[in-house]
């Protein structure tokens, strides 16, 4: 007699043995079956396998994707591991053999079809009767659970026919000499937790600890239009409508493409075959190693491309594309890299330069982190439409067009270096990211901040007209400073439990986590220094290579190379001074009084307080670096409220002490005022003694300080009195910045004289500069990025105060376009020319740039690269055609454009009136014109607070706020807000600068 089962079923070993044979028998005929079957029906479209296999669950479909495409949600409400926002980590996923087949051509209803099978490799490391993964907007249609490889002790569950009696469900111990045909869990429940946006399988037996386990899935969804997940989009290439399928997972869309673990730490392997129109091509993370053809019911033949295993990574780097796109080619050191673009892109050229750089660019990778890039190939992919800038997939990088292609004829836009950034962001990724990955989101900034950071070494190995210290201020550091300086950000570090739901992570993916991240790296370099900080990053990285890591990790391993030498020593364990930073919010102030040495820290309080005390009690180890009178000095450290350093302490009249150098410790300085005033006469005396960059810092925490009360505003002035000699056009964008902002305050008639004769006198010779490299040869600064993204506010300032030369060259180049229009002015400074050649023009003029933007614009297109003209358009000081102006937009009925002509003619003088009297007159044309979309009045309105300065006009702004938007608190909010600003800055020109000019102010021809 045999052993006894569960169900209460005795079989001899005859019986038994005889069941086994016939089970065989018949398995071997399904499986012969099967193959005829797959050989002459493919899965149909609108079949989706519906038919319900034995031991399998199977939900019903629908065809709408607002509903279909989840099975049934539970709505019991029941507890369980599923009301937990993270996975269990009883389960482990080794590997997925995945199938992808969407559908480029729309159904019935308008949806674009996605059909998907994977098969899921899992390891049960503790004992579990529930399998949790993540599926969302998916509809399973069949699920089986196999053993590949039994546990110790392990039982296994064989059903005949899921959902039948149990009395025909038989246990066969692990001991049992007899064969097993098919060895599968049973499957009690199938459902969907849609709050954490998982898969349950509850079973009816365990699995056990050790066990290998395949869950198979087939499964519907549907493609996109979001951009996000696996999305359709159309374009137009060589005039003709085209379409492609890409995908974009990160952080949380994987889940919405196919089942998975969708957590970083849950690494695996990967084997996808993808169906497709024979026509296209499709690339994934791999090379593509077979090519085969399947016919469907309907005679089609699709083509079926299959991809080599992938390395062990993340589920959000896995990538799909799908196009009818042609490429560029290079090999770098063995590996394969392929430019992929839109065929009139690539026939052009524009995608050669992107190849010239990206082999230099792993290679440079390569050599500085001492880990050879992993991959045989990489593909670099330029989307037409793309939710963002690029993103890192290993192996498929995709990317947003302009952030990739570079067309020389647009040679002034700084896509040159922007595509050189960019690149070099993702490759940095391939590094830190792909081969080491966080552990949870909560430690983005491991993969963003060290990214952000590479970028810029990367980009410069490939450019040398990027600077480096004067890139990463500009590029990085000088908005992280300005936006923890006006409200306070929140902590680069984060628990995480922080994290309450899905919807969070995705908020992470901030200034933050980018800038702040990779500010921090740069300071930890610089005082570990960089052969130091390299020696460990290498280490740390060959250590969790394939793997993932937290920041303590990361400390830790670093703190292991500090330990094993003694050319640098710290004041603290490196997770100790690291925690100071990374785990406080805000920005440190360091005030120092050169008279006794003594240095203080705090927290800065934000432009917005009105309390001068810190915002609480957070204490920074800080890294000083400092020189005096020009001489670099060895690094100390700060690592109490106070200290006194008598180092720090000068004595005589002229000694000057400058803090920070290259702005590498990520805090803000005070000086006492002597200080003030001697680094001020160094600057009038020879200001090139300071870098570039402290010169920058100087102005920027001066104004800074000012503006929130610290210091007076006579301190910041008085650092501007040398700029007549500064030639550095990223000093001068910073001063500009703050004295000449966007919106300028109501100047009175007494001190725009004073402001204008000061300024030019200052601004002249480097305007001079420049508008001889215009009229001459501009070419030669066209691969300068820091001279493309500042020089028109040096054009707009000069013109805006009424410097001559600056209106007749507006005037001489906008003429010039008018009589040919190929002759284009020059991209950087589009704005400010087209801007003042309408102000001082007339009709004729105005209507050049109208029917150039008017071709440009309807109804639901918007071509950007005209943008620039519909705030040129609002600069006629001509009310008629202002008017006129506002009613052809209104006509046209592109929300979006009128928005942005509002926002223009708003920042006008003359523009602001006629803005508003149009709005009242037009209140409800335009009103039907944002119907559902009341959030542009959220917009709009608090705008108009930069010009109220009259109660009864406030007043009336309130009045339609209160009539128009749905979230009226924070919409008054933002207008007293902006009212409040122009104010304040209002009383301080007419009093304070005022006043301090027309002590500083001497007689020139300005």
């Amino acid at each position: 007699m045999g052993p006894k089962t569960s169900s209460g079923f005795y079989l001899s070993k005859t019986s038994a043995a005889l069941l086994a044979l016939l089970l065989a028998v018949l398995f071997l005929a399904l499986i012969i079956l099967a193959a005829l079957y797959a050989r002459t029906k493919a899965p149909d479209p609108e079949e989706v396998h519906s038919e319900i296999h034995s031991n399998s669950v199977s939900l019903p479909l629908t065809s709408t994707p607002s509903s279909s495409m989840t099975p049934t949600p539970d709505t019991t409400g029941r507890p369980g591991i599923w009301d937990n926002l993270r996975l269990p980590k009883n389960l482990v996923p080794l590997h997925y053999d995945l199938e992808l087949w969407p559908r480029m051509l729309p159904d019935s209803d308008d949806n674009y079809l996605l059909l998907g099978q994977v098969n899921i490799t899992i390891q049960c490391v503790e004992k579990t009767d529930i399998v949790l993964l993540h599926s969302y907007l998916l509809n399973i249609s069949r699920a089986e659970l196999k053993v590949q490889k039994k546990g110790e002790d392990m039982d296994l569950v064989v059903e005949r026919d899921w959902g039948q009696d149990p009395l025909y469900k038989h246990i066969l111990r692990t001991d049992d000499t007899l064969p097993s045909p098919v060895e599968r869990i049973g499957i009690k429940d199938l459902w969907v937790s849609e709050v954490h946006q998982y898969l349950v399988l509850e079973l009816e037996g365990p699995l056990v600890a050790g066990g290998l386990y395949t869950l198979e899935l087939d499964y519907q969804g549907f493609l996109s239009n979001d951009l996000q997940g696996l999305f359709l989009t159309h374009y137009k290439d060589l005039g003709m409508d085209k379409v492609l399928i890409a995908s974009e997972m990160e952080p949380t869309s994987a889940r919405t493409v196919y089942p998975c673990f969708d957590e970083p730490a849950f690494k695996a392997t990967f084997k996808t075959r993808m169906v497709h129109n024979s026509s296209y091509v499709a690339l994934s993370n791999m090379p593509a190693i077979a090519v085969s053809k399947r016919e469907d019911v309907d005679g089609y033949m699709w083509t079926v491309t299959t991809f080599n295993t992938t390395l062990k990574m993340s589920t959000y780097i896995t990538a799909f594309v799908i196009c009818d796109f042609d490429y560029v080619n290079t090999t770098e050191r063995g590996h394969e890299i392929r430019i992929w673009a839109r065929k009139e892109v690539v026939q052009n050229g524009y995608a050669d330069f992107a190849r010239s750089i990206v082999g230099p660019l792993l290679s440079f990778m390569e050599d500085l982190l001492n880990i050879t890039y992993p991959l045989q190939k990489t593909d670099f992919v330029a989307l037409p439409y793309f939710g963002v800038g690029a993103m890192e997939n290993w192996g498929l990088i995709t990317f947003h067009e302009p952030s990739l292609i570079y067309n020389p004829k647009h040679k002034f836009r700084n896509s040159k270096a922007l595509v050189c950034l960019i690149t070099a962001h993702e490759i940095g990724h391939q590094w830190f990211g792909n081969l080491v990955t966080m552990k949870w989101w909560n430690d983005i900034w491991l993969n963003e901040g060290f990214a952000s950071y590479m970028e810029l070494l990367g980009a410069s190995s490939v450019d040398c007209k990027l600077k480096l210290n004067e890139m990463f201020v500009m590029h990085s550091l000088a908005n992280l400073l300005r936006s923890d300086s006006k409200r306070q950000l929140r902590a680069l570090s984060v628990k995480e439990d922080d994290i309450h739901k899905t919807d969070n992570i995705v908020t992470f993916f901030d200034i933050v986590s980018y800038n702040k991240g990779a500010a921090f790296v740069r300071m930890l370099s610089t005082f570990l220094t960089e052969k130091l900080f390299l020696k460990g990053i290498r280490s740390y990285l060959k250590t969790f290579s394939f793997s993932n890591a937290d920041q303590d990790e990361l400390w830790d391993h670093l703190q292991m190379i500090i330990d094993d030498q003694e050319e640098v020593q710290l004041p603290a364990s490196l997770k100790q001074i690291m925690d100071s930073w990374t785990w406080h919010e805000g920005i440190p102030l360091l005030t120092l009084n050169t008279s006794t040495g003594n240095l203080i820290q705090e927290q800065l309080k934000t432009a917005s307080s009105n309390n001068i005390t810190s915002n609480n009690n957070n204490t920074w180890i800080i890294p000083v670096s400092w020189m005096k009178n020009g001489v670099e000095q060895s690094i100390i450290w700060l690592n109490n409220q106070s200290s006194i350093f008598p180092e720090l302490k000068i004595t005589s009249d002229d000694d000057w002490i400058l803090i920070n150098i290259n702005i590498t410790g990520y805090y803000r300085i005070n000086y006492d005022g002597k200080n003030w005033n001697n680094i001020a006469k160094q600057l009038q005396k020879s200001h090139k003694v300071l870098p570039v960059v402290n010169r920058v810092q100087l102005i920027d925490n001066a104004f800074t300080l000012a503006k929130s009360g610290y210091i007076e505003y006579d301190a910041a002035l008085g650092l501007t009195k040398y700029l007549e000699k500064e030639d550095e056009i990223i000093v001068w964008d910073t001063v500009l910045s703050h004295i000449m902002p966007e919106r300028n305050p109501h100047i009175n008639y007494i001190t725009f004289p004073l402001i204008k004769k000061y300024i030019l006198q200052r601004i002249n010779p480097i305007y001079q500069h420049y508008a001889s490299l215009i009229r001459s040869n501009f070419d030669e600064t066209a691969d300068d990025y820091l001279i493309h993204t500042t020089i028109n506010n040096i054009f707009k300032t000069a013109c805006s105060l009424g410097l001559q030369d600056c209106l007749d060259l507006a005037r001489e180049m906008y003429s010039v376009m008018m009589d040919n229009s190929t002759n284009e002015i020059p991209y950087s400074v589009q704005n400010s020319i087209t801007c003042y050649a309408i102000s001082v023009g007339n009709e004729r003029e105005w209507e050049f740039a109208w029917n150039i933007f008017n071709k440009s614009i309807s109804e639901d297109h918007y071509d950007f690269d005209n943008e620039y003209l519909s705030q040129s358009l609002c600069c006629t000081k001509e009310p008629w055609l202002l008017q006129r102006y506002l009613h052809n937009i209104l006509e046209i009925g592109n929300v979006h454009v009128a928005l942005d002509v509002f926002q223009a003619m708003i920042k006008q003088d003359l523009g602001k009136y006629i803005a508003w009297d149009f709005l009242k007159e037009n209140f409800d044309r335009i009103k039907d014109l944002v119907e559902g979309k009341d959030y542009l009045f959220q917009l709009l309105l608090p705008e108009f607070g930069y010009k109220a300065i009259s109660d009864l006009h406030y007043q009336e702004i309130q009045q339609l706020i209160n009539r128009t938007v749905t979230d009226r608190d924070s919409t008054l909010e933002r207008l007293e807000s902006n009212r409040k600003s122009t104010l304040e800055w209002t009383s301080l020109w007419n009093t304070k600068i005022y006043n301090w000019l027309q002590k500083n102010t001497d007689d020139s021809d300005f």
